[in-house]
């Protein structure tokens, strides 16, 4: 006979999957399937292949391509599903233009309100990129450069341009993608100097946010937005563009 002061033993609870699961891992994955173009630009996005890919429902899957649809990279299309956004050349052109205003209005905002703290998380993160950069690992790259231009719009302590760049940030990722990979490059000395303009241009946007040099902030983002512009149009109007049809780029790869 148990003691009264005996422990009673208890079967272990199982913790119940949270009803929110289901849909982050479907938009995680099918937001890195967009921007590793594995899902290609303009292509179909097939539901039915999701939910058995993932083992979700299709509540979890629409809620992800409603979520992917409001940051750019899905169109819903009426009764036919869903769709990859497309990338054809005057989009990219309009985007690139659309994200010059806003990168150097965010990065013009951070070097004038950034705090002691803020100049920390900057400093760190283009040394994540940097450390990326060095290893020419395109995926730590392209989040890398996600998180350090975030942590610029975050400085700026505006929600609004915040949450307006990020947009734009979070669209911008396959253009990114056309700028950091190595495959889309010509020569290994082409990739190592387009890489070297962008660590050149970060640590400069660090020290200008630092200082409070609101001109040459606004100046250098400018140029850096530019600097992306410049190589995707290149890539897109040059032999290795024409060559391989936007939505038949090939899946980015490091040096």
């Amino acid at each position: 006979m148990k003691s009264a002061g005996a422990a009673v033993a208890r079967k272990p609870t199982r913790r119940r999957p949270d009803k929110g699961d289901g849909g982050r891992r479907a938009y995680a994955e099918l937001r890195r399937r967009i921007v590793s173009l594995e899902l290609r630009p303009g292509a179909d996005i097939d539901e039915a292949t999701l939910v058995r890919d993932l083992g979700v429902s299709r509540t979890p899957v629409r809620g992800a391509l409603l979520q992917l649809a409001g940051e750019g990279l899905v169109v819903l299309l009426p009764n036919r599903g869903a769709r990859v956004a497309a990338m054809d050349l005057p989009q990219v052109h309009e985007h690139l233009e659309a994200f010059e205003l806003m990168q150097r209005a965010a990065t013009r905002m951070a070097a004038v309100r950034r705090g002691a703290s803020d100049l920390e998380v900057l400093e760190r993160l283009a040394g994540e990129f940097e450390a990326a950069a060095g290893a020419a690992d395109a995926e730590r790259m392209i989040d890398a450069n996600w998180r350090f231009h975030h942590a610029i719009a975050v400085a700026g302590h505006n929600r609004y341009i915040e949450k307006m760049y990020c947009a734009q940030l979070t669209e911008n990722l396959r253009i990114a993608r056309l700028a950091m990979a190595y495959v889309c490059y010509g020569s290994k000395s082409a990739y190592r100097s387009h890489l070297s303009s962008i660590l050149r241009e970060h640590r400069a946007m660090v020290a200008a946010i630092r200082d409070q040099d609101v001109d040459a902030a606004d100046d250098l983002a400018g140029s850096h937005a530019n600097l992306a512009r410049t190589r995707v149009t290149s890539y897109l109007e040059s032999g290795l563009g024409g060559a391989i049809p936007l939505r038949h780029l090939p899946k980015a790869k490091a040096a």
